[in-house]
C-alpha cells in the first residue's frame, strides 16, 4: 500500500508511526529548503560586502577588508603553526570548563527542581546569579586566578553553568507526576525513580541547556584570553587587531563562529539520538 506522499505503508502499520515517518519526511524537506535559503542569503551578504567595499568604495577597505581579502588570509591563518597551537588551547579550556558546568548545572538542577525545599531557598539565588553581568566579574577573576588557564575555565564555568542548571531544574518541574508514581507503584524509590523516571524526562532540557551553556562559554574562554594571558583564539584575535591586521582578525572571528556552531551541531545530534521522543513530540506538534 502507498500513501500520498509516495511512502509504502502496511495496512498493519500503527497510524502513530505513519504520521510520525511523514512527520520526519515533512521536516527533512523543510531542512532542505531553509539550508539552499540560507546560502542563498550568505552568498548575497558576501556579494554585498564585496561590492561596497570594492567597487563602490563606501567603506575603506583598511577597516574593512572585502571577502576576496578575507578568504586569502584564512587560508593564510589555518597553515600557520601558531594558530593550531592556540586552537588547541581554546578547546582544551572550553572542554574542562564544560564538563564542570555540565556536571554541577545537572546535579543542582536536578535537586533543586525535584526538592521544594530547595526551590524556595536556592532558586531565588540563581536566578540572581545568572542575572548577574559575568562580562563584568572578569577581570575580577583574572585578578584572582591569574593569567593562566584557570581564569579562563572559570570564565568558561561561569558562563555555561547558569543555562544549563536552570533548564535542568525547569525540565524536573515538568516531569510529569502520574510517571512518578506509576514509577513508585513498580518499587522504584530514590536513586532507582531519578535513574528510570527524572533524568529521561529531563534529558531534553538539560541538552538545551548545555546547547546555551556550550556558546556561551566559548564566549568566556575567548574573552578570557583577550582580557589577559599569551594562548588561545583570543589573544590572536587581539594582536591582530593590534597590529591592524583586520583581514587576519576577521578571519579568526570566522573560525570562533564556525566552532560554535559545529559545537551547537554536535550537541543538537546528542539531543536527537538520546532523546528522541522529545524531538518527534515538537515535529507533531509543529506540523
Amino acid at each position: 500500500m502507498e500513501s500520498k506522499e509516495g511512502e509504502l505503508v502496511s495496512p498493519t502499520m500503527p497510524v502513530r508511526a505513519v504520521t510520525q515517518s511523514r512527520f520526519r519526511t515533512k521536516r527533512r524537506d523543510g531542512e532542505a529548503r531553509w539550508k539552499l535559503l540560507l546560502l542563498g542569503v550568505i552568498g548575497v551578504i558576501l556579494l554585498v560586502w564585496e561590492a561596497v567595499v570594492t567597487w563602490l568604495e563606501l567603506i575603506p577597505a583598511v577597516f574593512l577588508p572585502p571577502p576576496s581579502a578575507v578568504g586569502p588570509a584564512f587560508v593564510e591563518l589555518v597553515l600557520r603553526d601558531d594558530f593550531w597551537s592556540a586552537f588547541a588551547y581554546s578547546l582544551q579550556n572550553l572542554a574542562i570548563g564544560v564538563v564542570f558546568a555540565v556536571v554541577v548545572g545537572v546535579v543542582v538542577g536536578l535537586a533543586v527542581g525535584w526538592f521544594p525545599v530547595l526551590r524556595f531557598t536556592v532558586a531565588p539565588f540563581l536566578w540572581l546569579f545568572y542575572s548577574t553581568p559575568k562580562v563584568a566579574l572578569a577581570p575580577l577573576i583574572i585578578l584572582i586566578l591569574g593569567l593562566g588557564n584557570e581564569s579562563k575555565i572559570a570564565l568558561v564555568f561561569l558562563l555555561a553553568v547558569f543555562p544549563i542548571l536552570l533548564n535542568t531544574m525547569e525540565g524536573a518541574l515538568t516531569v510529569n507526576r502520574s510517571l512518578v508514581n506509576a514509577g513508585r507503584v513498580f518499587g522504584a524509590n530514590g536513586v532507582s525513580l531519578g535513574v528510570k523516571v527524572l533524568i529521561p524526562g529531563t534529558l531534553p532540557f538539560s541538552l538545551i541547556g548545555i546547547q546555551r551553556g556550550a556558546a556561551l562559554g566559548f564566549t568566556g574562554a575567548v574573552l578570557g584570553e583577550f582580557l589577559g594571558g599569551a594562548g588561545g583564539l583570543g589573544h590572536l584575535l587581539e594582536r591582530a587587531t593590534f597590529d591592524f591586521k583586520m583581514d587576519e582578525a576577521i578571519a579568526i572571528v570566522i573560525v570562533m563562529v564556525i566552532i560554535a556552531n559545529l559545537t551547537l551541531t554536535l550537541i543538537g545530534i546528542l539531543r536527537r539520538r538520546f532523546a528522541p521522543w522529545y524531538d518527534d513530540k515538537t515535529t507533531v506538534s509543529a506540523g
